[in-house]
């Protein structure tokens, strides 16, 4: 497992230091830094990290990261634990109230922080509610949105 997260890690520096645009880049400059990796490796540890292609201005494309630090594992954990245990979700002004099945709005706080949305500025957690706060009334109209997106309503 260390191996791995030091190598997604080094992968994650690569991508904010240098443009890099295919798989077989990526792969010669991890050779470069004596991290030998397989094509599938690569491609798998590319879909962990959520790592994207986007145009750049010139035309070419370059590999980059989501704004947030998180991770598609933790994508699909929100997602696992919105569709196991959300029971409402209500906007309140600039905050959003999330009810839960008892016992279980700890987890689901923990995963809306790891995914790290832009428009939480915190969350607060009981045993069945979440309270998530945004910026504003339309931050918190996105948070909804997001969540909505997630369980598919």
């Amino acid at each position: 497992m260390r191996n791995k997260q030091a190598r997604q890690t080094r992968i994650r520096e690569l991508l904010f230091e240098r443009v890099i645009d295919t798989h077989e880049n990526l792969a010669a400059v991890l050779h470069e830094l004596n991290i030998e990796v397989s094509q599938s490796t690569l491609s798998k540890d590319l879909r962990e990290l959520g790592v994207v292609r986007v145009p750049q201005a010139d035309g070419g494309f370059r590999y980059t990261l989501p704004d947030s630090k998180a991770t598609l594992r933790d994508r699909h954990i929100l997602e696992r634990e919105l569709q196991d245990y959300l029971i409402q979700a209500e906007q309140a002004a600039n905050m959003v109230v999330v009810k839960t099945v008892s016992g279980h709005a700890q987890s689901v706080c923990e995963s809306i922080d790891r995914i790290g949305w832009d428009e939480v500025v915190g969350t607060i957690a009981g045993e069945n509610t979440i309270f998530v706060a945004a910026h504003s009334n339309e931050g918190a109209a996105n948070i909804l949105a997001h969540l909505s997106a997630i369980c598919g309503d």
